[in-house]
């Protein structure tokens, strides 16, 4: 990990936050990138006091301008990008037929269309290097879309789909690629839109930072976090009725979800 460049969108809290404090206490250069420039200058300031290395590029995912800006920058301090982790990301606990137009856009903009425009203009700098990592940061939503994050869901399904057509097209060139899916954990969007079931355990993000330095150290294909989750996801694969017919049960006893601004963090 030491002297490692790694890029985290979506750096001012939740999972990206987490992730930055990790890897820069395990000795890698971290640039965070966030929307809010007053939390990131607040957290580059707490790893510079820890003497650790960080550099805070305020960057809106949605506007390519500030990712042409993201990767200038990134290049001008430390002069490479070794680990891109695609992380920022919004969610909206609405029913589909009341998604408003404007809030689909700016889901798929964030959650998607996002990463790959950041990932297109970190791309030729690992290949001309034959080497990098890139992380996408998905959803067990992304396997298992749930109402009443239907589009959400979507967003995150693309992001399996892209990494995984990514990793057949560029893993020859030396380029790793790597998702994680984590389920229901402590952020934004969770805490405020109430979408998880109070049976199940909520970990903090750092448990996901810990899964991504681990793929960093050791590059997987595909993780899903928390380890319970695994059997979830395969058997929305083997026997989609079971699923239905669970999602169905608990959501027949939950009150419909209220109109609420997308969250941000929502992993």
């Amino acid at each position: 990990m030491k002297d490692l460049v790694v890029i985290v969108t979506g750096a001012s809290r939740g999972i990206g936050a987490a992730t930055a404090r990790l890897l820069a206490g395990q000795g890698a250069k971290v640039v965070l990138a966030a929307r809010s420039a007053e939390a990131l200058s607040a957290l580059e300031a707490e790893l510079s006091r820890r003497g650790q290395t960080a550099l805070a590029v305020p960057t809106d995912v949605t506007d390519p301008y500030q990712l042409d800006r993201l990767v200038e920058r990134t290049l001008e301090v430390f002069g490479r990008v070794d680990v891109l982790i695609n992380n920022a990301g919004i969610g909206d606990p609405s029913e589909f037929a009341r998604t408003p137009d404007e809030l689909v856009d700016q889901l798929f903009e964030t959650n998607l269309l996002g990463p790959i425009r950041l990932t297109r203009r970190v791309l030729p700098h690992m290949l001309a290097r034959r080497s990098g990592h890139i992380i996408f940061v998905s959803s067990v939503a992304g396997h298992i879309p749930i109402p009443p994050l239907t589009v959400y869901s979507v967003t995150k399904a693309g992001l399996l789909a892209l990494a995984e057509g990514l990793r057949r097209e560029v893993g020859p060139l030396g380029i790793r690629v790597s998702v994680v899916s984590p389920g229901f954990i402590r952020t934004n969007m969770v805490e405020a839109g109430g979408v998880a079931p109070a049976w199940i355990p909520i970990p903090g993000p750092e448990l996901v930072a810990g899964t991504i330095a681990s793929l960093i150290r050791r590059p997987r294909r595909h993780v899903v976090t928390p380890w319970y989750y695994w059997p979830l996801v395969a058997l929305n694969t083997l026997a989609p009725g079971l699923v239905d017919l669970g999602l169905r049960l608990f959501w027949s006893r939950r009150p419909a979800p209220a109109g609420r601004a997308p969250g941000h963090s929502a992993h």
